[in-house]
Parts: structure tokens; sequence; C-alpha cells
């Protein structure tokens, strides 16, 4: 079991030295009094997951749960460069092409029982995002109830840039985060930093870094599994915003445009309104460049996927990715981006085909979404089990971040019962929600932006109106 550690002591704590597993040597157990961190280490590859650490990590969740010793679970890296950079996949696409599909499937398997698992972990659960936070380690975090960044963080789902799609349960947060955000990140394969985590709803907390050692220490003593006391914890080591009226988001300035432009259901129309764009044109030039970098197949993929995620449970969600994925190996596309950009490292990929409109939507939908629905018509490979086999939500059970903007419209629009039965003007949607939050860092400037951007005062009245 994993309580039963032998190490040096480091201040009380004992850090796992017997690796009992070939994981085991890359992913670190440390034990202090109620506390067990996950400590990602293999800093020389930014801690890609590689297919037995993601079994020591389930492993060790595992016994957790069921050790009574055990309070609060934290995920973090030994690099303050990164927390996890995705997947190996490398290794998945070398173990597909010689010829060994089940293990390069074992991996999707392994991988995505495991980001189930955390999503559904009984017990509060950290994860500490210092560093690049991209693909595989998305898996490990976001689904986590309490995810705390850093000035250093640096997120992004770059699938497509390698002929993918945004897997680890992308098909279910993405489609759930503000408006078209999600959409615009799986596409583009943007890059989120610090602050922009917690406003986008990736991020539960703001932590500077110099204080994630204070912070684990905190957890690790705390002795109590109440989520409420674990959020209120974070909160005292989280940073304030900088005197600045204005919100600390990157992307503050394009929602509008992102929403505008990303809000039809095929690439096509998104690629011609980003070139009708006049509002946020530089943006727009930008992002049709990143566009046409990546694979076409896989943006349609990534866009049908999305769309499809948003009406999906998240088993149903997991479920859908491991069939995407082995269809995905099964194409040249995957292949030829994981060469290019991370062996050849050229940057130089051909995608077949090499443009949207080349790219038969209706085969592609054939393919990856039609037929095989019931568990009797799925591959061998296509098989997933679930270690909480009953927990199949369709919103996430914890909400320790930011209030969404679907939430703080629902407050103005009247369909949020706590909000009463009067409406409301701008100075108490901001109160509902400082009370509401207990006075979280950020929720005022978050909740302001919304009520700038998406409502209005009635006419001879103060209170506010949701601009349709």
């Amino acid at each position: 079991m994993s309580d039963d550690f032998r190490g040096s002591d480091l201040g009380g704590a004992k850090i796992s030295t017997k690796p009992t597993s070939e994981g085991d040597r890359d992913v670190l157990t440390v034990n202090n009094l109620t506390g067990r961190s996950l400590v990602l280490n293999r800093p020389k590859a930014l801690n890609s997951l590689t297919h037995p650490m993601v079994q020591s990590i389930r492993r060790h969740l595992q016994e957790w749960r069921q050790s009574d010793l055990c309070d609060v679970v934290i995920l973090r890296s030994n690099s303050a460069k990164a927390f996890c950079a995705g997947g190996d996949v490398v290794d998945v696409s070398n173990k597909w092409t010689r010829g060994d599909r089940s293990a390069a499937m074992r991996f999707f398997q392994d991988e995505y029982q495991t980001n189930h698992l955390i999503a559904t972990y009984e017990k509060p659960l950290v994860a500490l995002l210092n560093g690049y936070t991209m693909g595989g380690g998305v898996g490990l975090s976001m689904h986590a109830p309490f995810r705390v960044a850093t000035e250093s963080t640096v997120f992004a789902m770059p699938e497509t840039k390698i002929g993918f799609f945004p897997d680890v349960g992308a098909t279910f947060f993405l489609p759930r985060m503000d408006g078209q955000t999600g959409t615009y990140l799986g596409l583009t394969g943007q890059r989120l930093k610090g602050r922009d985590l917690l406003y986008a709803g990736i991020a539960t907390h703001y932590v500077p870094s110099e204080r994630l050692p204070m912070l684990e220490k905190r957890l690790q003593e705390i002795g109590t599994r109440d989520h409420a006391v674990i959020n209120q914890a974070i909160e005292e080591f989280s940073a304030q915003p900088e005197g600045r009226s204005e919100i600390e988001y990157s992307l503050a300035p394009l929602r509008n445009a992102i929403d505008r432009c990303f809000a039809f259901n095929n690439m096509e129309a998104i690629v011609e309104a980003l070139k009708q764009e006049t509002e946020q044109p530089e943006w727009a030039r930008q992002t049709l460049a990143m566009l046409s970098a990546v694979s076409p197949s896989s943006l349609k993929l990534t866009l049908e996927q999305l769309r499809t995620g948003r009406r999906l449970n998240i088993q149903q969600a997991f479920a859908l990715e491991l069939r995407l994925a082995e269809h995905r190996l099964g194409s040249a596309d995957m292949h030829e981006g994981i060469a290019a950009l991370l062996v050849r490292k050229t940057n130089d990929p051909q995608w077949q085909p090499s443009t949207l409109e080349a790219v038969d939507m209706r085969a592609l939908h054939k393919e990856y979404f039609e037929g095989n629905s019931g568990s009797a018509g799925k591959t061998e490979y296509q098989q997933l089990s679930f270690i909480n086999a009953d927990a199949a939500f369709d919103q996430y059970p914890h909400a320790f971040g930011l209030p969404s903007e679907r939430e703080i419209l629902a407050v103005v629009s009247g369909e949020n019962p706590q909000a009463g039965d009067f409406g409301m003007n701008r100075a108490q949607v901001l109160q509902f929600f400082e009370r509401e939050k207990a006075g979280k860092i950020g929720v005022g400037k978050k909740v302001a932006w919304v009520l700038d951007r998406k409502t209005r005062e009635m006419p001879d009245s103060y209170v506010l109106e949701c601009i349709r």
C-alpha cells in the first residue's frame, strides 16, 4: 500500500524511494500526516506521460481512495518548468505503426480511465499547475475539484497540430466553457497563461508559485475531507489581482469576436467569419494562420466532437474519445503530425487531405461518429471500463472556481431561483456573487466584466436585463 513509505524525512514528510514498478520511478509519492502527494518526476521530458506513469498514478489513487489515513490528495510536479506537457504520443505512434495496436490503445484506455477516476474522486484532490500544462497534463488536472494556477502556468490543448483531437475529457470540458472559448482553444491550440486560467474557468485558484510549498504543507496537515474547508484553505494562499480596474484576462478584448466567429457548426463557416471579422482583424488574421497550419481533417473532426460533447455525460465523452482515438491512429495525419513536430522537428507536416474543402465531412462523420453504438458492436480497443462505474454526471459535481458566464446571466435573467422574484441592479448582482462565493478573489472582476458585455440597464430603471 502507498501508506507504507520508506524514505528520507523531509520536514515530517516521507518521500518514497522504493519503486515497485517502472512508473514509480517517474511518479514519486509523498506522505505527510493525512495528506498524500503524487509528484511527476520526468523533468527532462517535461513530465510527458508514459503508460507506466499512468498506471502508477491510477494505482496510487485507488489505494489512497480506500485508505483511512488519507484525507487529501495533491498532484504536482518536481519541476518549475512543467506540470505535465502531454502524453508520450511518439511511443504510442511507434507501437501502432509497428503493428502493436493493442499496446497503443491500452495507453488511451488506461489514461481515460484514470481521468474519469480523478473526475469522480470522493476525496479532495488538488492539482498544482506550475509550468506547462498541456494535453495529458490537462487530463490529470482539469477534472479535479481544485486546480491551482501560478504565474508560470501555460495551458494548451494543441492536439490538432499533430493531426489528433483534444482528448483526455476535452469532449466534456471544452464545450462547457464560457461561450465559444472552448471551441477556440480546442481548434487552434492557443495558449493561456497565469491568471488567464482563473478567468477562463480552467483553474479554480491563482496562487504565486513561491507559496506552493506552504500550501502543500497546509493541505497535508489539514486533517479533513471537507471540500469547503479545503477550498477556503487554498483561498488563503491566493493572490489578489493587481490594482487595475480591468480584468487581467488576455481573451477579454477578444471574447465577442471569438463567440461571433466560432459559433458555427462547420469549419468553412468559421473560416469565412474570420475573414469577414472587422472588430478584431489582426486577431482574425493570426487565427486564420494558426488554423491553416494544422490538420484539416483534425479541425473538422474536433469541431464535430465538441458540438457532440455538449450533450454527453462524462462517461459518454470518454467512450467517444476512445473510439475517435482508434480511428485517428488509423489515419495518416496523426503519424505524420507526430513525426514532423516531435521526431523530425521540421514543423512541415504534409496533411492528407491538405485543405478543408477536400475533407469529405459525410465520410468523416460516418467513420468516426456512426455505428458501433452498443458495447457488442465495439472493437476490443473501444472497450472502456470505469472504476467509479456509477458516476456519469452531466456537470462537474464541484464548483469552486469563479462563476461561469452562464451562471452570472442566470441570476440577471431570474432563471436562478436563489436570485429572488425581483430584478437586480448591477450592485445587487455583484453582491450576490460576492456572498455566494464567500468573497473569492477575482469574483468581482469576472462578474463586472460579464455584466459589461452581456447586460444593460432597463429603460427607466437600474434593473439589468440580458442582451440577447
